[in-house]
């Protein structure tokens, strides 16, 4: 079993990053944002970095990405700990295509590949071919509660914007 403090340096921390950059540094204009500052009653900061521009816009997905591959690694199913990098390309790639908004990055993709050796070098698929971990059926829903959640602030922070 995953220890609580695994689970706050490889979940909870990025995920808390990335979003203290996106309430930060990002558009006022992304859904969540305007949850956030219309629940704390504040004006947004919008602060700029004259460079590092991967710092605001890549570094916070690959964040994301990483606390999702990490919390997927708690899953009893194995695919779906590949679900966030399914997700994080599908979403790259609908923008492509210009079905959402958002604009490609291939900066994006390349961030998305590097948490995946991160990931895969701190020991993230040592259990691959090992026995499924078991869990009870009131963690199992948790479980899905939790990412379902990640997931929907995925999608409100980093795809759909209200002018």
């Amino acid at each position: 079993m995953k220890s609580k403090r695994q689970l706050l340096f490889t979940c909870l921390l990025p995920l808390m990053v990335a979003l203290v950059i996106y309430v930060l540094f990002r558009s006022p204009d992304t859904i969540v944002n305007k949850l956030i500052y219309s629940l704390l009653a504040i004006e947004p900061p919008m602060w700029r970095l004259r460079y590092g521009q991967w710092l605001v816009y890549n570094l916070p997905g690959a964040l994301w990405m990483y606390a999702f591959l990490w919390f997927g690694s708690f899953s009893r199913s194995r695919l779906l700990s590949l679900l966030p990098l399914g997700m994080a390309l599908g979403i790259e790639l609908l923008q492509l295509l210009h079905i959402t908004d958002g604009t490609f990055d291939i900066l994006d993709v390349g961030f998305y590949l590097l948490v995946l050796a991160i990931f895969a070098a701190l020991g993230g698929f040592r259990w691959w071919g090992g026995p499924k971990p078991v869990r009870s059926r009131r963690r199992s829903i948790t479980y899905k509660a939790l990412f379902i959640s990640f997931m929907v602030i995925v999608i409100l922070s980093d795809v759909w914007t209200r002018p």
